[in-house]
């Protein structure tokens, strides 16, 4: 099995059409995929805190990521999370706090070999207050929602209706966080519903927009949303062990929806700026392949599968990442100078552009229409 992308060698800008095919031995399928390369965002003023107190982040990552995939908190993962694969059919890649990235022959999917066990995890998030204040911080609520989930909210009204010519009227937000792409969904006049299983998140959401979040696991809860038109999950999958599961759930909802379903995924890429930047940079990092927050990291292809072997269609991709952003932070790290980084946030911004229409981005966000048997 593999995928193929075809794209005019010429053409560029920041949408596109491209033809993903899928081959196996037997036969092969073709897809339409419009695709969205960039968006524009000065990180510098989003990441202000990190800019500022770099080194104590970066003790403060190794440290905890270190503890957490000690022998006695980490379990062997047998199979490829996606094609399900033996795990004895692997390449290692690279070795981030003491988790070892695996590349998957068969489907190219890549993630740790050697990930942290349910209770491990559930004691960092429920122990950790710094992981915790990151998403309660009150002061930033406003403006986070306007720069991430409005341009969110925006794109996927727009590829609904550019899928299926008509708005959506119901979304399920999964991972919710403290509910800004919920907030931004009702402000448009859609009904919008998210879960949530951290109870801090929760009770932020409920605090500052009024928003009571489910709190149940969404495999449980998912059957109470059938029929909903969109399921997103901005920043989800990659944390899960098994990912196919939540979209298999994804799927029992939005084939029902009477308007037409899309599921949207916001998922890391291995193939980018920042995966380069960091397998040069093992000890200093603090995003992307963070082991803790990222125990998988997709390739376009292994996307493309899982949304196959979930009875999804993929009909649309969005491409947009933090890699010259990355970039800098690590020649910062190495050179112990942050100059640079703290004061390019303008050129950063312009120079992601043409690293995401390139496809070089650290960010893919992939759409899928279900299959309907």
């Amino acid at each position: 099995m593999k995928w193929i992308r075809q794209e005019a060698m010429s053409e560029y800008g920041e949408e596109k059409n491209e033809i993903w095919i899928r081959q196996n031995d037997e036969s092969s399928e073709s897809f339409n995929v419009k695709t969205y390369l960039g968006k524009k965002t000065n990180l510098l003023k989003l990441k202000k805190s990190i800019v500022e107190d770099i080194p104590k982040q970066l003790e403060y990552y190794k440290e905890t990521r270190e503890d957490i995939y000690k022998p006695e908190n980490v379990e062997q993962v047998d199979k490829c999370p996606v094609c399900q694969s033996s795990s004895s059919e692997t390449t290692s890649k690279s070795n981030i706090y003491g988790a070892n990235y695996v590349q998957c022959k068969n489907c190219t999917h890549v993630y740790v070999i050697k990930r942290p066990t349910k209770s491990a995890i559930e004691g960092f998030y429920l122990n950790n207050i710094t992981y915790a204040a990151t998403y309660t911080d009150k002061s930033a609520a406003e403006s986070r929602l306007n720069a991430i989930a409005v341009p969110w909210r925006d794109w996927t009204i727009k590829v609904y209706e550019e899928t299926h010519g008509k708005k959506p009227e119901r979304i399920l937000d999964v991972g919710s966080g403290a509910g800004h792409f919920v907030e931004a969904c009702r402000r448009a006049g859609l009904k919008a519903d998210g879960i949530e299983l951290s109870e801090s998140s929760r009770k932020f959401s409920q605090e500052i927009w009024g928003i009571e979040l489910d709190g149940r696991d969404f495999i449980e809860a998912g059957i109470d949303y059938e029929g909903y038109d969109i399921v997103t999950f901005w920043g989800l999958l990659e944390h899960t062990p098994n990912p196919g599961k939540i979209l298999e759930t994804a799927y029992d909802i939005v084939s029902k929806s009477e308007n037409g379903g899309l599921v949207i995924s916001k998922i890391p890429r291995w193939d980018s700026l920042s995966a380069a930047a960091q397998r040069e940079n093992t000890s200093t990092i603090i995003r992307h392949l963070d082991p803790m927050g990222h125990i998988m990291c997709f390739t376009d292809a292994s996307a493309a599968e899982l949304y196959h072997k979930c009875k999804f269609e993929p009909v649309a991709a969005w491409y947009y990442g933090m890699d010259v952003y990355e970039t800098l932070m690590q020649v910062g790290n190495s050179v112990k100078n942050y100059e640079a980084f703290a004061n390019s946030g303008e050129l950063q911004m312009e120079l992601q552009q043409y690293v995401d229409e390139m496809k070089f981005s650290d960010g893919l966000t992939l759409v899928g229409a279900p299959i309907k048997d």
